[in-house]
């Protein structure tokens, strides 16, 4: 089997592959990687870019490329009438009623306080429902994830330079009493993890075209 170095490409010589303690040492960048993903990647087919699934894009851009999804889904059909009963009924009942009355009652407004918070939640989740996304960007070395509506939402920059991998990894909150699949992208000093929202087609799109356009390993 014939592995090379994720980070320059150089071919790994098996006399530089420990099995047993699963290392895979390159020593053109003084590295290790684990010999058991790096075979595992690598027998991966490449992407056909040219078809994406339903939902995603890929755009090449001068000096780069923005790899992106649209976080849509059918729940929102569900969520987006709760939403409106939520905020709309509750909020407009406890604070709507009293500024209309132009008089304040402090125990309602304590009572109403965990309707507030559910929207300022409710409400933007609804909305990434309906027609949310989330982006990666290269431009050089500069490189961005999007998460939001628009051109409105959250926006974490980093160094291309910098990435050490981008992985498959599971969330710290669980959903059904399990945890959540999302992308992980690891820098020198820290990580960047997003996706948890999108479909697994969407999902897998996004870290196998980050593999394949910005020649970044993954596992």
């Amino acid at each position: 089997m014939n592995i090379s170095c994720p980070k320059c490409r150089r071919a790994i010589p098996l006399e530089d592959v420990n099995v047993s303690t699963d290392v895979a040492l390159c020593r053109s960048c003084s590295q290790t990687f684990s010999f058991a993903e790096l075979a595992k990647e690598q027998a991966e087919p490449p992407m056909d870019m040219s078809r994406p699934p339903t939902g995603t894009w890929l755009r090449q851009m001068g000096g780069g490329f923005e790899v992106g999804a649209t976080t849509r889904s059918a729940i929102a059909f569900f969520l987006v009438p709760f939403t409106v009963l939520w905020s709309g009924g509750s909020l407009g009942g406890i604070y709507g009623t009293q500024i209309y009355k132009g008089a304040l009652d402090w125990k309602l407004c304590l009572f109403g306080l965990p309707f507030l918070l559910g929207s300022l939640f409710l409400v933007p989740f609804a909305l990434m429902c309906v027609c949310g996304k989330i982006t990666v960007r290269r431009e050089g070395d500069r490189g961005a994830v999007f998460t939001g509506i628009g051109p409105i939402g959250w926006t974490r920059r980093f160094r291309w330079s910098e990435v050490k991998a981008v992985r498959r990894s599971l969330t710290k909150w669980q959903q059904n009493n399990r945890s959540v699949p999302q992308i992980e992208i690891e820098l020198e000093a820290k990580s960047l993890r997003f996706g948890s929202q999108l479909s697994g087609p969407r999902r897998e799109f996004l870290l196998r075209a980050l593999k394949q356009v910005a020649g970044v390993r993954t596992h």
